[in-house]
Order: C-alpha cells, then structure tokens, then sequence
C-alpha cells in the first residue's frame, strides 16, 4: 500500500444554498423555507439588540467587543441554513487582556465585524416592519375567515359570503407563500454578507499559512538543535567516563590475572567488563542515531553507510546522476540521513531484514530506501514514518512509503 502525504489543502467552498424557484413544491414541503424564517427571526433579534446598543452614544466605543460576540454567534448560525460554519480570521493571540485587546483593534477582521454589526443595526429594523406588516396581513386573510366561523359566525352564510372568504384565504395563502420566498431570499443575502465580512480573507488565509510554515520550520530546527546539544553531551560526559571505567577495569582484570588469587572478585570484574561493553556500544548507536559526526564532515553517503552493522548489511548505491562525495544543503542531508536511520531501525526491528540497499539520485537530489524484511509498515502505526513525512515537508520535500504484507518495504524520499 502506498502511503502519501500531500501539504495540507484549502477547504473546498461551501455548497451553494438551495434554489427555491427550480423546485417550488420540494421547496415549501421541506424544511429550508422554516429554517430560514427561524434564522431571520432571530436575526431580528440581534438586529435590534445592536440597534439599541448603537443608539446609546456611551457604549460606542465598545463596538468592537459586542460586535466579535456577534461575529463568533453569526459564523456558527450559518449552519441553520444548510451551509458550513464559517472560518475565524482571528489568529490565536497571547499575553495580557491590553496587549490582546490592542493586537485586535489593529486586524481588518476586527473592524469587518464592525461594520456587519452596523449594516444589521440599520436594516434590521426596516426588515422586521416588512416581514411583520406582511406576515399579518397574510395570516389575517388566510385565517381570519376560520376564526370567525369558529367564534359563532352562522354556517348558512350567503354564498357571496363564502366565496369572500375563499378568496381571502387563497389570497392570504399566496402572501405567506410569498414570504417564505422573501424570508428565504432575505437570509440568504445575510449568509452571503456573513461570509463576505466574518470569514477569512485570501490575503488572511495566505498569512495564516505562511505563520504555520514558519512555526514548523522553527520547531524543526529546535528539535534539530535539541539533538546535537544532546550528542554533545552523552559524547563529552557518559560516554567519556564510561571509556575510562573501562580502561580501569582492563587493567584491574590484567592484575588479576597476574594474581588469580581471588577467583570470585576476577569473575566479577570480568562480568561487569562485558556490561561495560554492551552498555558503551549501545551507547555508541544512541549517538549516531541522533547525530553522526560523519554527517558533517563527509556528507550523506557515509553517513548511511554507518549505519549497517551486526546482522544487517547496508549498501550505499549511487543511482542515476549522482556524484559519489556529493555534498547537499545541511537540512537536506539531515532530513534524508534521519529518513534513512528510521527505515534502517524499523526494518531491524519490525521487519527482520538482514539487508538494506540506499540509492541516491540528482536532479532533483532524491533517496530510496530498500529492505528485504517482511514490510507492512504503516506511518499511522506509531513507527516514526509520520515524523519523517512531517520532516520532509517541512523542507519541501516528499517520501512515499511502499510497504505490502510479505515486502519489501520501499521509502522514496525527493525534493520537490
């Protein structure tokens, strides 16, 4: 199965909102026209409250509070007609409430939230007299008729009575169905204005992207740092106090063979030599699993040829345009070197491979990696693979990990 992980993509738009003239009877036997008139009518509701918050000259400096609560209120309810909730172009901000509340005067974001908060201030109030006059008018003709014939009015009515009527309940029936249409359109206007004024902008998205890529390459870095600060430091202390303890225990173990008199103390000695030894070799593979020195001084290929040893062979194969001794950019050559000692640990460990091929290739400088273990490596299974592909993109890069039940298991590591 191959297993590729792209960059990240944009979020497809959202679906376009329902057309109620192409299907008038789906339309009104469904429920959109009801959500959209439950949507108005709550709009109404925050229309006038911004009205009346807009019209108290006091509080009009706190306009940009109310109206980021409102925003955050309006990005969710979009969802009542049917469509995706819309973004928040406010970055994450930290430190105290002045310096936050400053950082959020000066984004458009802020001042976009304003002027929706505005524009529904002012039409608000216009809209609820529409739809109220409207919506009364159509309700009184289509059930006025039944109210009074069900407070006493006589049922042998003169005809000319009864076909008023009939009238007047078809006309009032036509209004109201000319409202849902209305209130259906109104709403739709307002999602579209929503989107317009509270969503992210391209120019925002754009920032947004650039900001993550930057954190990433930083963190990185960080860790890339991390890891030589800690090479430094297991090579100049535990690994250094650990060759001398040896040294010391050789020449102990000499003296007591010049003078075996002690048979148990010369047993022990020689035990703790060989824990010695296995705990420096050990040792010896946490430094270069962090860090070789060879990286650095002889490049790439050498580094990877290092990594073999026991009962795994590695061989280092220059492919098509590769110059042996080719030297690439330093994150580069850390970025493969970190791909080829995960897939080299991985096929010891969970493969049982006995034997990796590394190839090398130009144009553009790219990496395969081959083992003859039992493959069924999966980057979601907590191997190490996601934080290779996470690595990779973060320099531009790409690896494709092939692995089918039975193997070989195959990394192909390329720069964009």
């Amino acid at each position: 199965m191959i297993d590729t992980v792209q960059p990240p993509v944009r979020q497809a738009p959202p679906e376009p909102l329902q057309n109620p003239l192409r299907d008038p009877a789906r339309f009104l036997s469904g429920w959109a026209p009801w959500r959209a008139f439950g949507y108005l009518a709550v709009s109404m509701l925050l229309g006038w409250a911004v009205f009346f918050l807009y019209i108290v000259v006091v509080l009009l400096p706190f306009a940009p509070v109310w109206s980021y609560g409102l925003a955050k209120i309006e990005r969710v309810r979009v969802a009542w007609m049917g469509v995706p909730e819309i973004g928040d172009p406010h970055p994450p901000l930290t430190g105290d409430l002045s310096t936050r509340a400053g950082a959020r005067l000066g984004e458009r974001a802020t001042w976009r939230e304003v002027a929706y908060s505005l524009i529904l201030a002012v039409v608000s109030p216009v809209v609820f007299v529409g739809a109220a006059l409207g919506w009364t008018i159509g309700a009184g003709l289509l059930f006025g008729p039944l109210v009074s014939l069900s407070v006493g009015s006589r049922i042998d009515a003169p005809a000319d009575s009864v076909l008023t009527n009939l009238a007047h309940m078809a006309l009032g029936a036509v209004i109201c169905v000319i409202g849902l249409y209305i209130t259906y359109g109104v709403s739709v206007v307002q999602v579209g204005l929503a989107r317009l004024l509270l969503g992210p902008t391209e120019e925002e998205l754009q920032s947004r992207v650039s900001a993550l890529e930057t954190s990433r390459g930083v963190l990185v870095h960080s860790f890339e740092d991390e890891r030589r600060r800690i090479e430094r430091n297991l090579h100049d202390g535990p690994q250094q106090d650990l060759a001398s303890l040896s040294l010391q225990l050789g020449e102990l173990q000499q003296t007591l063979a010049a003078n075996p008199a002690d048979d148990t103390l010369g047993a022990q000695v020689t035990e703790a030599q060989a824990r010695l030894e296995r705990a420096m070799a050990g040792l010896r593979d946490t430094v270069r699993g962090v860090h070789p020195q060879v990286l650095d001084d002889m490049g790439i290929e050498a580094a990877c040829a290092e990594l073999g040893g026991g009962p795994l062979r590695v061989d280092v194969v220059a492919g098509e345009g590769w110059v042996p001794g080719w030297r690439l950019p330093v994150d580069v050559e850390r970025a493969m070197y970190y791909t080829a000692s995960e897939a080299v640990t991985n096929a010891i460990k969970h493969g049982g491979a006995s034997q990796v091929s590394i190839t090398f290739t130009a144009e553009p400088p790219a990496m395969t990696v081959m083992d003859d273990g039992a493959g069924g490596a999966d980057p979601g299974a907590g191997t190490g693979l996601a934080g290779l592909i996470e690595r990779a993109e973060s320099i531009g890069a790409t690896l494709t990990v092939l692995s089918p039940a039975g193997g070989p298991t195959t990394l192909h590591w390329r720069m964009a």
